[in-house]
């Protein structure tokens, strides 16, 4: 799709066209990486509980968590390059996949004091990247 822009002169312009096919890419990817990480909270729930299964399905979704959000910065560069984006998501999304490698390493260390609190903040700043993402674009 190719706008049209009018120049100080009043003579019309055109605009190059924008992609938008990769902010799709990153709603997609950032909005699956904030159900994985909302999903960590119910299995560590399920798991305190006595349901001990959800602790396999805890430690699995960590994997899945910080595969889903290395997809996001991939996605965040393209939207940038490619889709003429703006330059927070690729730092946020890089932020965050450090946040929650460093979650899961807490997590095979059980040092919980730290695991647990760190999470919550984990789960907040992915929905408010993936908020953010779904918000109208110019």
């Amino acid at each position: 799709m190719t706008t049209t822009q009018t120049t100080p002169s009043g003579q019309p312009q055109a605009s190059s066209p924008k992609r938008r096919w990769p902010i799709w890419l990153f709603r997609l990817t950032s909005t699956t990486a904030a159900v994985l990480a909302f999903d960590q909270a119910v299995f560590a729930g399920q798991f305190l509980s006595g349901s001990y299964g959800a602790l396999h399905l805890h430690r699995d979704t960590a994997t899945y968590t910080v595969a889903a959000l290395a997809a996001t910065i991939v996605t965040a560069t393209l939207w940038r390059r490619a889709g003429a984006g703006p330059r927070w998501p690729l730092p946020a999304s890089i932020v965050l996949f450090v946040l929650t490698a460093l979650q899961t390493w807490l997590g095979y260390q059980l040092i919980l004091a730290v695991h647990i609190p760190l999470g919550v903040t984990i789960v907040v700043l992915l929905i408010a990247l993936t908020a953010a993402a779904w918000r109208k674009t110019r």
